[in-house]
């Protein structure tokens, strides 16, 4: 289940269903407590999302390695036939180090925008999972203050 919708409902039981006694609202400890194990439940959910995308960025930077492996190959050969020919023998081994290069540079190029790419989304992450803390938090802070108001005024 969605992070964000749990956070949603929760935060409109309490702000919104919950009667208001004295100045405090009155809240379901278990009805609260129910909305707290779904949040623990999504937020591993979360984290499995983050790992997946792990594992995408390890695909790309596996088949960009792969990519680069084909035309280092392809450049080797090309060159083993050129060089059977002696005249082509400095064309053969300059166009193989450029082939090699410009494979090299294209998986150090995809390796830089796998990681900018897996960088970015679990920034967010990271982000969202702090936000949806942080609403948790006051919320139980809130619900205890509420709480700790209401055993007060009992004992008065």
């Amino acid at each position: 289940m969605d992070v964000d919708f749990l956070i949603d409902r929760l935060e409109r039981y309490v702000f919104e269903e919950c009667p208001r006694f004295l100045g405090n609202r009155m809240v379901n400890e278990d009805e609260v407590r129910g909305y707290v194990a779904q949040l623990r439940q999504a937020v591993p959910e979360e984290i499995a999302q983050a790992r997946r995308i792990v594992e995408e960025r390890d695909a790309v930077i596996e088949a960009a390695e792969q990519e680069a492996e084909r035309v280092i190959a392809r450049a080797r050969t090309e060159g083993e036939r050129m060089a059977s020919s002696h005249q082509f023998v400095v064309d053969a081994q300059r166009q193989a180090k450029m082939i090699v290069q410009e494979a090299r540079q294209k998986a150090e190029r995809l390796q830089t925008e796998a990681d900018e790419y897996v960088f970015n989304a679990l920034s967010r992450l990271q982000q969202e999972l702090t936000r949806q803390l942080r609403v948790v938090e006051n919320g139980l802070h809130r619900l205890e203050a509420e709480h700790e108001a209401a055993v007060a005024e009992k004992e008065i």
